[in-house]
């Protein structure tokens, strides 16, 4: 379905018992929806209704071309759910960029969300800003995400995946090289101008903070920090996860994740 902000139209995926509580799932930087395959089925056997909305440029979102913020995406992500009727109690999962609107939504908007699911992400950002802004350079020369691709995907999956899931490498990889270029620039200026931290103290619904142990993206470290600065916040960490263990580790992420569900209907 697409939804009509004031700037763009925005891609939702919402599926599930139209009764059941809401999961609203956020992705990263050049992915879309489709990066929470692995998790879908776990989520509606819990009892929820899963949606997934594509970020503006990602997916079947459009771009206007501009400096985004992580704040706007936020908002754009609000508009949906008030086009939908969910006004409260929402549960929210976002990995890397979709962590850091989740926390943005929550620690801007009290009421909105019922709980708080952020992964392998920031609360501003603490990257390496050269190599970033390599990328966009090369991106920018090269008019294309071709140029960057094979180092994204290294940083994203640990070694082996590939060889053990070929086809789902290959649907992520060509996700990534299907992202507007417009959407990629203005979603990679609201993730390194991110900076939450100072607001997450009032953030007051129940928050988990899940990492991979090998995320160079966004270290251990950096969720960590997420958790320590949020009352009540719980750090949990994935052995072996690089920055998607959702999609490289999903029967654990997905015991972490279904439990976290569970606590939260009571």
């Amino acid at each position: 379905m697409l939804h009509k902000t004031d700037k763009n139209w925005i891609y939702y995926d919402l599926i599930g018992d139209p009764d059941a509580p809401v999961v609203c799932m956020s992705h990263s930087l050049t992915s879309d929806h489709g990066m929470w395959s692995e998790q879908v089925p776990a989520i509606l056997e819990a009892g929820y209704q899963v949606l997934r909305i594509d970020t503006r440029g990602h997916g079947g979102s459009s771009a206007d071309a501009a400096d985004y913020t992580i704040e706007e995406l936020a908002d754009d992500v609000l508009s949906v759910l008030d086009a939908l009727g969910f006004t409260s109690g929402v549960h929210f999962i976002g990995l890397s960029m979709g962590g850091m609107i989740g926390q943005v939504i929550a620690a801007d908007h009290p009421g909105r969300l019922a709980s708080l699911m952020a992964c392998c992400t920031a609360s501003k950002w603490m990257g390496d800003t050269e190599l970033m802004k390599g990328r966009l350079q090369a991106v920018r020369e090269s008019g294309t995400l071709e140029s960057i691709v094979a180092a994204n995907m290294e940083r994203r999956y640990g070694p082996g995946f590939q060889e053990r899931r070929p086809l789902r490498w290959e649907a992520l990889r060509q996700t990534f090289l299907g992202t507007k270029l417009d959407g990629y620039f203005g979603c990679m200026n609201a993730c390194l101008t991110h900076n939450v931290e100072p607001r997450l103290g009032g953030i007051s619904i129940p928050t988990l903070v899940v990492a991979g142990s090998e995320d160079p993206t966004t270290p251990p470290e950096d969720n960590r920090l997420i958790a320590e600065c949020i009352p009540g916040a719980r750090f949990v960490e994935i052995e072996g996860g690089y920055h998607f263990p959702n999609v490289e580790f999903d029967a654990e992420f997905n015991s972490i994740m279904s439990a976290w569900l569970a606590e939260q209907r009571g």
